[in-house]
Order: structure tokens, then C-alpha cells, then sequence
């Protein structure tokens, strides 16, 4: 990989830290630092797609990490069994939840309804090969088949015991929120990121003030179309201690979705769906359970774990936060004349 980009001789390499389903690596060579990640998808023409959302939101003023070319102007290297793409390094590093604070959020959001606003003028040609996301249909079945492999084991472990309640509490919730589903069809959508979250953000904190600043935004390989009050309530979900921030009047998601409100305004209808569509969203997403049993045992089960704690928390408080959203739908001026 390091012959066919010029990288330079490999002098040395070592596992990068997080990430969950990719193989990712830091390689350091006479020309400097760089990321290589070995892509999941067998399918080139994912990663390819992936790359054009890429150079085109970093044509609008968006941060972003360019894939590195090679002469061909390929960006994407078969080695070994995977495709391989590399990355200049950047200096940064993620916050974890505890570290956002209000004007943290804010930017945050801010940054996200700038994305999103150059994100909805995509190319027809680009973001019509995106996959859909999130996809709320044939969970029933999804459910019936993971019982099915978890029966034919005669002692269940305790993760098998956790799914099958898992499964019970989502079908009480699909019956009890099936009617609210018709209107979901009628929401506008566009690209999406489709996984923005700390961990995907490059982010420099002033040593003076509380602000951050964003450097890159990182990992675009969930970028998809669909509805973007999704990824803005998944992104305060993942972003904020939202269970703690609401017990005081949610300051920092109150700045989180000003800032986003600025630069993105949502319709009242898309306000008034916010909190049931990622609540349905959540109810019907099986992936982390799916790939304990492909794997028999995955790097994202901690999530599959945690996964029935949260969902249980958005139909208690679901309500509140759309209320929230609502309120700064109605108050919240946007800013014209943007670049972004």
C-alpha cells in the first residue's frame, strides 16, 4: 500500500486506538504520519461513494480529511483480503461526554447544521446511490430469526437472556407506536454523515475558555440518506449525558440545538417527529445484536448491552426532548448568507 501511494518506506506501524469493525492502523514513514484503514465492506464502489461525499463537503468549507490518491487518482488500495485507505494524520483528539459543556455544544451543533446544510445540496448523482438509513421495516422478522438461533442453544448465556428480553420490550413498543409510522413517510431526507459522534470528531479545546474547536470531522463510512432530525437526535443521544443534562433544564442541549437550529432550521413538523422517529429508529435497529451472533461474540456487544437502558429512557423522556426542540424551533434565528 505504502509503494503503490509513495508513501515512502514503512519505518513504523502500529494499531490505531478505537474504532470497532474497521482494521486501523498509524503508519509512520521518512514523509511524515499517516492513518490507514482497512475498510469491512467487500464492495469497492461503498468506499468510492463514501469519497465523493467526502471531496465534495470539503469543496464548501466543511472540515474534513481527504483519502490520499495515487497517481491513477484512485483512492482506495486492495492488500490482503481488505481495501485499504490512507489518511494524512491530524492532530486531535475526541472529548468524551463528560467534557461537553454548554459552549462545547453549541459549537457542536453548530457544526452539524452547517454539515447538514451543505449535505442537503449533494449531487442528485451521488446521493441517490447512498443506502437509506435508518430503515424501519421487517423487524419482525429480523426478531424471529435471532430467537430462532438463540433457541437452538441449550444453555442460554446471559447475553442470550438479555436479547430475548430485548426483543419482548421492542415488540410491546412497535404495537404500542405502529400508527405513528405512517407519518415518518411524509419527512423530508437527504445526505446524511450517519454517524457523527465524538469519537468521529477531531476536536482542539482552548486552554483558556471552555469552547472547542472542530479540526475534522472524520468516518464517513455510514454516509446515507434519510431523514437529518435522525442524526440530530442520535447525535445529542451519543454527544451529551442527555439523562443528566435534562435533570437541569438540559443547558448543554439547549446550546446543542441552537447552534444546529442556526445554521439548519427544522420545519415544526420535523420538530414535532424528532423524538418519536429516533425513538422508532432505536426500537428497530437489531445491527449490534445481529453481529454478536454472526461473530459469536462482536467488539460492539457492550452496545447491544447498554442498548435496552437507552431506548427504555427515550420512550420516558422522549417527550420532554420534543418539546425542547420544539420551543427552539419557534425562537431560534437562523443565520443567512452562510458559505456553508
Amino acid at each position: 500500500m505504502a509503494r503503490h501511494l509513495g508513501l515512502g518506506d514503512i519505518q513504523d506501524l502500529v494499531a490505531a486506538p478505537g474504532g470497532r469493525l474497521n482494521q486501523n492502523l498509524v503508519a509512520t514513514t521518512p514523509r511524515g504520519r499517516y492513518f490507514l484503514k482497512g475498510s469491512r465492506y467487500p464492495d469497492i464502489e461503498t468506499i468510492r461513494k463514501e469519497h465523493q461525499v467526502i471531496a465534495y463537503v470539503g469543496t464548501h468549507n466543511i472540515p474534513i480529511v481527504p483519502p490520499l490518491a495515487a497517481r491513477s487518482g484512485e483512492t482506495v488500495t486492495r492488500a490482503g483480503n481488505r481495501w485499504w485507505v490512507a489518511y494524512p494524520w491530524m492532530e486531535g483528539a475526541p472529548l468524551d461526554t463528560g467534557g461537553v459543556g454548554p459552549t462545547a455544544a453549541r459549537t457542536i451543533g453548530r457544526t452539524l447544521g452547517a454539515l447538514h446544510r451543505v449535505l442537503a445540496q449533494v449531487p442528485v448523482s451521488v446521493s441517490a446511490s447512498l443506502p437509506r438509513r435508518p430503515l424501519l421495516n421487517a423487524t419482525e422478522a429480523r426478531m424471529r430469526d435471532l430467537e430462532a438461533v438463540i433457541s437452538r442453544n441449550p444453555n442460554l448465556s446471559a447475553f442470550d437472556r438479555h436479547v430475548l428480553a430485548s426483543i419482548a420490550y421492542r415488540r410491546t413498543l412497535i404495537s404500542r407506536d405502529g400508527s405513528s409510522h405512517e407519518a415518518f413517510a411524509m419527512l423530508p431526507t437527504q445526505a446524511l454523515h450517519g454517524d457523527f459522534h465524538l469519537g468521529n470528531l477531531l476536536i482542539h479545546r482552548s486552554t483558556l475558555t471552555a469552547d472547542v474547536s472542530i479540526n475534522a470531522i472524520l468516518d464517513w463510512e455510514l454516509t446515507c440518506c434519510g431523514p437529518r432530525i435522525w442524526e440530530v437526535a442520535r447525535s445529542a443521544d451519543l454527544i451529551l449525558d442527555l439523562a443528566a443534562d435534562l435533570k437541569n433544564d438540559a443547558p448543554c442541549l439547549r446550546e446543542y440545538l441552537s447552534g444546529y437550529l442556526q445554521y439548519a432550521p427544522l420545519t415544526s413538523q420535523e420538530a414535532f417527529q424528532l423524538a418519536p422517529f429516533y425513538r422508532a429508529s432505536r426500537v428497530q435497529s437489531l445491527w449490534v445484536i445481529e453481529e454478536h451472533y454472526r461473530q459469536g461474540q462482536a467488539p460492539t456487544d457492550d452496545i447491544a448491552i447498554d442498548d435496552l437502558g437507552a431506548l427504555d429512557w427515550w420512550y420516558r423522556n422522549g417527550e420532554a426532548v420534543g418539546q425542547l426542540v420544539g420551543e427552539l424551533v419557534r425562537s431560534t434565528k437562523v443565520i443567512e448568507g452562510l458559505a456553508t
